[in-house]
């Protein structure tokens, strides 16, 4: 369904199941909700899970990539929030959406309740982390890198899904399933805009005391993009967080092993929410 927030904005929104209401941003920039599904369908027996096309990508409006930044996409949550009438809501965020998703807990917190799925504690110590991981993979590492160079100039959705699909290996610890991603509806333009200025220039490590509202921090034992290193950090940068390590898993967690990531969101959003 499209949503009109507040601003006049056209939002598409998925929306699963019933109960209390978990709104979930996906990674990127540039792809949609898709990656989710249907992995995290499951949470719906207990939740309302509303999977949204961020600002700008998937089939959600399209806009001037220059008018996003981290900040436009946190305080569309609260703008969705107001749009559906939510009067509390929990927020599970995955990769890109994993760092608005903590943009939104240092600065807004508003959430009743957030998941950091794969989070990063800074842009800096994050491109470190990833360039370690290429050098480790050797070739492979060699050619997956010029794909990420080749965002700069990605013109097609039929080109983003070819480097998309090019760097799965890099994303997941054992075979990539087949057809994973298939479905997405890329936005190369936003895709383009963010690899050109970098993916945020943040530093979340002074801000992470501000969190006050119970916070998940999960990532796979195997993560090479957003690494346990880094959730360690947002771990125990926020005050009473509890810190899930899935095992034998990538980036791409809650795909290789459904089962545990979704018993560790579902217990914790029992509890918090």
């Amino acid at each position: 369904m499209h949503v009109r927030l507040p601003d006049g904005y056209g939002m598409f929104v998925e929306e699963v199941g019933s109960g209390f209401p978990l709104i979930l941003l996906h990674g990127g920039p540039g792809l949609d909700h898709t990656q989710f599904r249907p992995w995290l369908d499951p949470l719906g027996d207990e939740l309302r899970l509303l999977y949204v096309d961020e600002r700008g990508q998937g089939q959600s409006e399209r806009v001037d990539p220059e008018t996003l930044s981290l900040e436009v996409f946190a305080r569309d949550v609260d703008l969705l929030a107001e749009a559906l009438g939510l009067e509390r809501f929990a927020l599970l965020g995955h990769s890109f959406g994993a760092i608005v998703t903590t943009w939104h807990a240092t600065e807004v917190g508003t959430a009743a309740a957030y998941v950091v799925s794969g989070g990063a504690d800074t842009s800096e110590r994050m491109i470190a982390d990833v360039e370690a991981s290429l050098e480790a993979m050797g070739e492979r590492g060699v050619a997956i890198k010029e794909t990420w160079e080749r965002e700069q100039t990605v013109e097609s959705e039929a080109e983003l899904k070819e480097l998309l699909a090019a760097q799965m290996p890099f994303h997941f610890h054992g075979e990539v399933p087949p057809g994973y991603g298939d479905e997405t509806v890329g936005s190369p333009e936003v895709l383009r805009y963010f690899a050109r200025i970098g993916y945020g220039d943040f530093d979340y490590r002074p801000r992470l005391q501000n969190v006050r509202r119970p916070t998940l921090v999960i990532v796979g034992q195997h993560d090479r993009t957003t690494t346990p290193r880094a959730a360690r950090v947002l771990h125990e940068g926020i005050e009473g967080s509890e810190l899930v390590v899935v095992p034998n898993a990538g980036h791409m967690s809650f795909v290789e092993d459904p089962d545990r990531y979704l018993d560790a969101v579902r217990s914790f959003l029992r509890r918090a929410a």
